[in-house]
């Protein structure tokens, strides 16, 4: 009988264990070679390989990003810093002036006119006394007289004025007051002149201070009362010199000697003040000053010194500046076309009263002045240049050419706007530059 075999008969009873082999000698050896070589090529720095076009990319792109901030950045700056020049080359000329002119103190047509500065200054200065002696002094002063109705009216030599307190004053010389007359505007303006004014009687309570006002009595009690009513006269300056009573007794080379300097002093301080006091759109020439000096009654200074004083009162006409200079060109260019101009320079003329007695009188008297004009001076065309910028403002550059030909002092203009791509003038006249040149840059 065959015997039967069943599975568990050909296993095992217990799995068997895996019986791991054995590395040879050679294989060991090799391993630790390998960990050896793989720690040393741990302290070998590494090295990244990269995508070079990527690299190139990305440098491209900050490159562009870079130029345009750049470039942006300059823009921008140079938008912020622009600006807008025009340089205006206007008409000028430089005629020669050799002449003698007449000027009046009024309005004319086709005629020079002028107006009177006054200025007053007193001075003093200590000088030895030698005694002292009785003086009888009257005081003395300008009054300006004024006439509200038309017709000119003359006041006759010591014509007596009359203070509100019943102080009496006499005009020196004979004067004509002129009559009120018609501004532009229809309005009446009074006829004034100045005239030189003494007190009737001596003593101190004659000097009266500034802006008393007087009358004329003689109008009132000849019965002439229109007249009355349209004359009075005002002093804008303190009428001074009033004495009475003992006074000093001085040397008179040394009194001479002092009055000098203090008159010298004085001049000095009135010249300064003309340019300050004068308005800005008139000017005066210093040829043209005309100067009186009052003695002032002394006082007593110590025991035997004397306080000295003088008076010195300066006038100069003034001229406004356009209309001289407009003036000028109508008499010496031929080719003025009319326009206002202005003088570039007035001290380039040299003036001279045809009258030397002149400089030494109150001309604020003289019904008008004569005087000789020589030199060579440069009379410039005048424009509005407010009304230019405005005209331009928004405009394109090249209207400029359009723009100044309505301007007849204006012979050429230049325009520079920067940033260079702006090709209009700003909207904001403010922002437009007027440069002003003479004709001769042009070269």
């Amino acid at each position: 009988m065959s015997q039967k075999w069943n599975l568990q008969d050909i296993r095992p009873a217990e799995p068997r264990k895996r019986r791991t082999p054995s590395k040879r000698p050679s294989e060991t050896e090799s391993d630790s070679n390998q960990a050896a070589m793989h720690e040393s090529r741990e302290d070998i720095p590494s090295v990244v390989i990269e995508n070079g076009t990527e690299s190139n990319t990305k440098n491209i792109v900050l490159a562009i990003v870079f130029f345009f901030v750049i470039v942006g950045g300059a823009i921008g700056l140079s938008a912020m810093l622009g600006k807008t020049e025009l340089t205006i080359y206007p008409e000028n000329r430089e005629p020669t002036i050799s002449a003698e002119f007449t000027a009046f103190p009024d309005k004319r047509e086709n005629a020079l006119s002028y107006e009177i500065m006054t200025l007053e200054a007193t001075s003093e200065s200590q000088v030895s006394a030698s005694g002292q002696v009785e003086v009888e002094e009257q005081a003395t002063g300008i009054i300006e007289i004024v006439k509200t109705t038309p017709g000119a009216e003359r006041l006759i030599k010591n014509t007596r004025f009359r203070s509100p307190d019943g102080f009496v004053f006499r005009i020196q010389e004979s004067v004509v007051v002129p009559g009120a007359i018609k501004d532009e505007t229809g309005a009446s303006v009074p006829g004034r002149i100045q005239a030189e004014a003494f007190a009737d009687e001596v003593g101190e309570e004659y000097n009266l201070e500034a802006n008393t006002k007087f009358d004329i009595p003689g109008f009132e009690e000849g019965g002439f009362t229109e007249l009355y009513q349209a004359i009075s006269a005002t002093n804008e300056q303190a009428l001074t010199g009033g004495f009475s009573g003992l006074q000093f007794q001085i040397d008179e080379d040394e009194l001479a000697t002092a009055r000098q300097a203090v008159q010298i002093e004085l001049r000095d301080t009135l010249l300064a003040r003309i340019e300050a006091e004068k308005p800005s759109d008139f000017f005066a020439f210093p040829g043209s000053i005309a100067i009186v000096y009052n003695q002032l009654p002394a006082v007593e200074y110590g025991t035997d010194l004397v306080t000295i004083r003088e008076q010195a009162i300066l006038q100069i006409p003034l001229f406004q500046s356009t209309e001289f200079a407009t003036y000028l060109a109508r008499e010496a260019i031929a080719t003025y076309e009319g326009g206002p101009v202005r003088i570039d320079d007035p001290t380039l003329l040299s003036f001279n009263y045809s009258k030397p007695t002149s400089s030494a009188s109150i001309i604020a008297n003289e019904p008008s002045l004569t005087f000789t004009l020589s030199g060579r001076p440069l009379l410039i065309w005048e424009y509005d240049t407010e009304k230019l910028k405005e005209n331009l403002a928004g405009l394109p550059k090249t209207a400029i050419n359009n723009a100044i030909s309505s301007y007849t002092g204006i012979e050429a203009a230049r325009v520079r706007i920067t940033p260079f791509w702006q090709r209009s003038f700003p909207d904001d006249p403010e922002e437009i530059i007027i440069i002003e040149k003479l004709e001769q840059d042009l070269i």
